[in-house]
């Protein structure tokens, strides 16, 4: 990552404590450099501009055509930024290949400027989509991306709340497939060939955390013996396996908060 997580506290109301993120850059329309305005929404990540740009927003995937969801996103784009002059902020990289504009998209409102790329993730109807070495802001998203999972907005699943192990196992069969939220104690962490995995120390089943090794990182675990016994929610697809249990695949800090007590 360009900008690395140095810490993770819990603040959602939902969970009872606070989330904060220390050296995560937030964003500002002071380093947006072009100034136009929108006179058509093409879908949830696609505008056009009055001087025949055509911009992909950077940093989010809307779902496409005929997918459930599509045309929600669509309105809620057209809401915030149609008809309106907004200002561009550009990252590294400014064209893809398809000759879109690139760009960090921001919008003003009565409380002030909103970037509206991350208004369609907090809104649960925009999944991330960070293509190297674009990354401007990568941990600001995965920050609102969690937020909009926990509350189960949009694209989100229909699980509510957050789940005890004990919970989820006596409803696991509702709960595969579907993105839900786990609140567990850390019992015990193995290393895989590819794999971080922390065990939860309730349940019958072996519910698990799994981490990509490549991505490991990012998460700011410290030190791995240091976890045992610490409380943490994960969320995430729930994933079911004979060999594995019930799982959720983490690769975004965002997924995986470690409560501190």
């Amino acid at each position: 990552m360009s900008r690395r997580l140095v810490s993770i506290l819990v603040f959602l109301g939902v969970l009872g404590a606070a989330l904060s993120a220390a050296a995560v850059e937030s964003p500002d329309v002071a380093f947006a450099t072009i100034e136009d305005h929108v006179t058509r929404v093409v879908d949830g990540d696609t505008l056009e501009l009055r001087s025949g740009e055509t911009v992909r927003l950077l940093g989010i995937d809307t779902p496409e055509t005929n997918e459930p969801l599509y045309l929600d996103a669509k309105l809620l784009l057209f809401r915030l930024v149609c008809h309106k002059t907004v200002r561009l902020e550009l990252d590294q990289v400014h064209y893809d290949v398809y000759y879109r504009l690139l760009a960090h998209v921001y919008v003003e409102t009565e409380d002030g400027w909103i970037l509206a790329n991350a208004e369609m993730v907090r809104a649960g109807l925009a999944d991330l989509l960070f293509i190297p070495p674009n990354g401007r802001y990568k941990e600001y998203f995965e920050i609102t991306l969690y937020e909009a999972m926990l509350a189960r907005r949009g694209l989100w699943g229909t699980v509510p709340g957050t789940l005890s192990v004990a919970e989820l196992e006596a409803d696991l069969m509702t709960c595969i497939t579907e993105v839900v939220a786990v609140a567990f104690h850390i019992g015990r962490v193995e290393e895989t060939r590819n794999e971080l995995v922390l065990y939860a120390a309730e349940g019958a089943f072996g519910f698990n955390v799994r981490i990509p090794l490549e991505e490991t990182d990012a998460f700011t675990l410290g030190d791995l013996d240091a976890l045992i016994g610490v409380r943490a929610t994960a969320v995430g697809v729930l994933g079911c396996e004979l060999r594995l249990g019930p799982y959720i695949a983490v690769d975004s800090p965002g997924q995986l908060v470690l409560h501190v007590e």
